[in-house]
């Protein structure tokens, strides 16, 4: 059985300024570093995702409501490119505890995956058979698209924190073919702001209390699975859509 490796999250929501001082001040104090994975040995890169729902919305009605126990069900990419890595995620909480269960596919499976069809090459595991029990369980279907830039920044034994400032969040309907919206649409409780996330295993570090004292930092959820769907499905927004129509792939 796969372990399961526990970690907090906590959220922040700051002003642009603010958050250029905490980044600045996380590299000059040297507790984390810039991820591997930015662009260019940046700390940067994009993030898309593709969220799932059930045709009662029974995922995005429990984010609303705080759940302590819940999840969320996604297909995440970093680019758009047609041989592109896409990863299936199950991102899990239990009250303070979040847990993620990630599968590598490839562009085809995903599109198979996301829309209740088996699988053609991903070699079996818990982490896809996760996946697609909640899937063909809950018939998961395509809800909603969310794309940001992110900024991330890692350190400790084995990465155990990692600290992270999202911004340009923007929301689309959803594409059954895994290709990128012909639109996006900024998310309005986004604007102006960027969302800073402590990620933690363990106990919680020193110095991420002096951080939060330093710079003021008050703790304030945000879903961008929520707000995507809020703005792709309501009527009196920017993108006019009923939801009944989501599911069957139409959009008026």
């Amino acid at each position: 059985m796969q372990q399961r490796k526990y970690r907090f999250e906590i959220k922040y929501r700051i002003g642009a300024d603010r958050a250029d001082a905490v980044r600045q001040w996380i590299l000059r104090t040297g507790h984390l570093e810039p991820d591997a994975f930015g662009e260019g040995g940046s700390a940067a890169y994009n993030v898309h995702s593709l969220y799932l729902d059930s045709p009662d919305w029974a995922i995005y009605r429990e984010t609303r409501a705080g759940l302590q126990q819940r999840y969320k069900v996604r297909a995440r990419c970093y680019e758009w490119s047609a041989r592109r890595k896409v990863f299936l995620e199950v991102k899990h909480r239990a009250n303070e505890f979040m847990w993620k269960t990630r599968a590598e596919v490839t562009l085809l499976d995903a599109v198979r995956a996301t829309n209740g069809e088996p699988v053609l090459h991903a070699p079996p595991g818990p982490a896809l058979d996760n996946f697609r029990a909640l899937v063909d369980r809950r018939r998961l279907r395509p809800a909603c698209w969310v794309t940001y830039r992110r900024h991330a920044y890692v350190g400790g034994t084995r990465d155990l924190v990692r600290v992270t400032f999202d911004t340009r969040i923007q929301a689309a309907p959803p594409t059954y073919d895994m290709g990128e919206p012909a639109r996006w649409y900024t998310v309005p409780e986004s604007a102006g702001l960027e969302i800073l996330e402590l990620k933690y295993t363990g106990s919680y570090p020193t110095w991420i209390a002096e951080m939060v004292r330093r710079f003021d930092l008050e703790r304030r959820a945000f879903s961008k699975f929520r707000y995507g769907i809020d703005l792709v499905t309501d009527a009196d927004g920017p993108v006019v859509r009923d939801r009944s129509l989501l599911h069957a792939g139409v959009e008026r």
